[in-house]
């Protein structure tokens, strides 16, 4: 560095002094002198530090963060926090009205969302500006996908397993529960002992129309996050038999008193009636009488 002009080097990490000294040599004699100095103050700042990744349910709300360890500068500091829903390391763009040392994420994540602050050093009209670590919070989606479809079964009858026509979802470990209600599509549900599997098959005989759901929980990082369900109705058709009238004794080739329902029978819908009839006992050997088909019946004489 012997010019009248010097270009320091790019890279300074610490304020550095400069000065030049000038020589003049004279009939042998050499005089020197020095100029003035030069400072060129370096703003060093260093990337904060903040806290702490996190994990919550969707929908839920986030814990405030803080710069934790700070930004030492030279100068006067701000701070801009940038989130990101892209990932840890591209998509970040500022958050607005977020410029102080802590932030409150808001509620209501629904994905999972990274975060990152950045510190801006102003000194002497000059900008140095370091990035802080980035913090992640993790949201735990969970759907619980569809369990079947709606059916209808005879009383003591059979129920179609439940199985998923849309699979569960989640971010994390998957454990499942079914519950059942005889009460209605919206209260009363209580957990079915030992249906912990991603499929369930009722009982058969269940006596009375029943709802079922499933719960399905994943466990992410510690945290449990659950969703129900939409309700799978079996409707159980609940028939009662008609009383139709009393034994009777006619002579060879009479004409039999017509049959009437006196008890009506039951069911979830109207009913219908088909008549039957035997010769072999009053136990064995019936047969559909055609056309007999009302609520009343009219033995044929003869």
């Amino acid at each position: 560095a012997t010019q009248a002009s010097y270009d320091p080097p790019a890279g300074l990490t610490q304020t550095t002094y400069y000065q030049i000294i000038t020589t003049s040599t004279l009939g042998g004699v050499a005089c020197s002198n020095s100029t003035n100095v030069v400072t060129v103050t370096v703003n060093n700042v260093t990337a904060p530090t903040i806290t702490a990744n996190q994990t919550i349910c969707s929908g839920g709300n986030p814990d405030p963060f803080s710069v934790t360890t700070g930004a030492p500068g030279s100068g006067t500091l701000n701070y801009q926090w940038q989130s990101s829903t892209t990932s840890a390391s591209a998509g970040f763009s500022n958050i607005g009205g977020a410029t102080s040392a802590t932030y409150e994420p808001p509620s209501g994540l629904t994905t999972t969302t990274y975060y990152q602050v950045i510190a801006t050093s102003v000194l002497n009209g000059v900008s140095c500006s370091a990035i802080s670590n980035v913090v992640t919070v993790n949201v735990n989606a969970v759907s619980a996908g569809t369990i079947g479809k709606n059916h209808t079964v005879c009383s003591g009858g059979n129920p179609v397993p439940f199985v998923n026509l849309t699979s569960p979802t989640g971010a994390g470990a998957l454990s499942y529960q079914w519950q059942s209600s005889t009460t209605g599509p919206s209260s009363g549900f209580t957990d079915i002992n030992g249906a912990n599997g991603s499929t369930y098959d009722p009982p058969s005989g269940i006596p009375q129309t029943t709802y079922y759901q499933l719960v399905v929980t994943s466990s992410l990082n510690g945290i449990l996050c659950s969703a129900t369900s939409p309700v799978v109705t079996v409707n159980v058709n609940n028939v009662s038999a008609s009383t139709i009238g009393s034994d009777q004794t006619v002579c060879l080739n009479g004409d039999p008193a017509a049959f009437t329902v006196i008890t009506a029978a039951t069911g979830t819908n109207t009913p219908t009636y088909v008549w039957q009839s035997s010769t072999t006992s009053a136990t064995s050997g019936f047969t559909t009488i055609s056309g007999a088909t009302s609520s009343t019946y009219n033995p044929p004489a003869g």
